[in-house]
């Protein structure tokens, strides 16, 4: 299975999403987890090199391709053999278009793209839909409202989930913005860091398991952390 986090605006927690349920499906599933970091900056790959002074044992590898590396699936075999493997495929993808991961869109089992309230993200999501329109990706779209201000009335939001609506499935459950989330590591997910995002991870997977036949059984959890 391959699941990739993509979008074109950066800035909307992309690669904190991405870091919160590789680390959530290592640590309640039995299904093995392979990451790949193919965002210019990185950031998923140094925050898993900058974990390894934590005393706990690592989760997952990550692997990275660099930016003279060209098409990284131009091997159509690979491409398959990890969209039919049981195991997870994780994704995490620039902030950009860029032609290099086209192949990867297109054969993704699901893209899973946040987004924010604001006029730059709408617009900014609304063009990477209209970009897998035109590569004819058949991946399942599944958007997150991320960054979410449960205190602020955002004008848009109504039109934005309709027009959402029409290309793939919003989760109901937004992830809030906290603080708490910049401190996120790649070796648990324990706390307020699980608390913060639980909710909206437990929908993904939901909707994961009802449209793949790989399903990512998720084991029994414990109570939840409290503010």
């Amino acid at each position: 299975m391959i699941i990739t986090f993509a979008t074109q605006k950066g800035g909307t927690g992309k690669t904190t999403l991405a870091i919160a349920l590789a680390n959530y499906i290592s640590t309640n599933s039995e299904r093995k987890i392979n990451v790949f970091d193919f965002d210019y900056q990185k950031s998923f790959y140094y925050k898993w090199k900058e974990d390894e002074v934590l005393e706990i044992p690592k989760l997952y590898d990550v692997e990275i391709i660099g930016e003279d590396d060209g098409q990284p699936f131009s091997d159509f075999d690979t491409l398959i053999d990890l969209k039919e493997s049981e195991e997870i495929n994780l994704f995490d993808l620039a902030g950009t278009l860029d032609a290099k991961y086209s192949d990867l869109l297109i054969y993704s089992d699901f893209i899973v793209i946040p987004f924010e309230y604001s006029d730059v993200s709408v617009k900014s999501t609304l063009v990477f839909i209209n970009m897998l329109g035109l590569l004819e990706s058949e991946a399942e779209r599944i958007f997150i409202r991320s960054k979410y201000d449960k205190g602020y009335k955002y004008l848009n939001q109504e039109a934005m989930d309709i027009e959402l609506a029409k290309y793939g499935t919003l989760l109901p459950s937004p992830v809030f913005k906290r603080n708490i989330l910049q401190t996120i590591n790649t070796r648990n997910l324990a706390g307020k860091h699980k608390y913060a995002v639980e909710n909206t991870l437990d929908e993904l997977l939901k909707h994961i398991n009802e449209n793949s036949k790989i399903k990512i059984e998720i084991l029994k959890k414990k109570e939840k952390a409290k503010d």
